[in-house]
């Protein structure tokens, strides 16, 4: 029986969706010889949300588990040391979402809303004007219009060597109604492309900081559940930006496409 969660219930999680670290739950299951840790990690409702940041493409044009993680929600980067090929950052973003992490709900994939945040180099983090915004379990990719995702899908016992990926519509929709663990790494540059609006026409390896929010809803009441954000630094910071990062901690703080490409 799934535990569905009253507006009382999801005023009381929320004010626990407090961050943590760093070993996201079950574990990392996107790909095998990809290491748990340095997740920045909020838990409410029953569900678990981690973000974490990587050097996807070191000198050699490889990943090397290099998160450059400061243990609280800032991952650094410095273009020097990387060799992306053209329109890729040299860092790759990684979620984990579990809507069941303790496994007493029952509670799956589809149960809730989701919403990811993908800001403008050095915006604030408070204007949705500002980023590219969509659910990343039930709707479409607003750049490229997937709407079946190349997730890693699972559950609690799901391994890298166990996850499932949809090659269907109709196999996706049956794996977010069945499990609870979705997981993949995106980079910036997927998203990049020409026109106007957020990140269009950005250059993913532009020096500055860049703010990622994954949000968790209620989909009766539309009710935030729990949310994490992280920022990625990008070095040198431009002058201008550092004025703001303050700013951007206190933002932080207040927890208010291709796949492995």
């Amino acid at each position: 029986m799934k535990i569905l969660l009253t507006t009382a219930v999801i005023a009381a999680t929320a004010s626990l969706a407090l961050a943590s670290g760093d070993n996201v739950n079950p574990d990392v299951i996107m790909g095998t010889g990809i290491g748990n840790g340095s997740f920045t990690i909020a838990n409410g409702g029953g569900i678990e949300l981690g973000l974490r940041a990587k050097r996807r493409y070191n000198t050699a044009g490889v990943p090397d588990g290099v998160y450059n993680w400061d243990g609280v929600d800032t991952y650094t980067f410095n273009p020097a040391n990387g060799n992306p090929p053209a329109d890729r950052a040299m860092w790759n973003f990684e979620f984990s979402i579990n809507s069941d992490v303790n496994g007493t709900t029952n509670n799956n994939l589809n149960d809730f809303n989701y919403q990811l945040s993908m800001f403008q180099v050095n915006a604030d983090g408070t204007n949705p004007a500002d980023a590219l915004t969509w659910d990343i379990i039930n709707g479409a990719d607003p750049r490229h219009g997937f709407t079946i995702y190349d997730h890693s899908i699972g559950d609690n016992t799901t391994t890298a060597a166990t996850d499932s990926i949809a090659v269907s519509l109709a196999d996706y929709a049956n794996l977010i109604d069945n499990n609870n663990v979705a997981q993949n790494s995106w980079n910036y540059g997927f998203f990049n492309d020409p026109g106007t609006g957020p990140l269009e026409g950005i250059d993913p390896a532009a020096a500055g900081s860049y703010i990622i929010r994954l949000t968790a809803f209620d989909k009766i009441t539309g009710l935030e559940i729990v949310s994490e954000s992280i920022t990625v630094n990008v070095v040198p910071l431009p002058t201008a930006a550092w004025a703001g990062l303050g700013m951007l901690g206190v933002f932080a703080g207040v927890r208010t496409i291709r796949r492995r490409a």
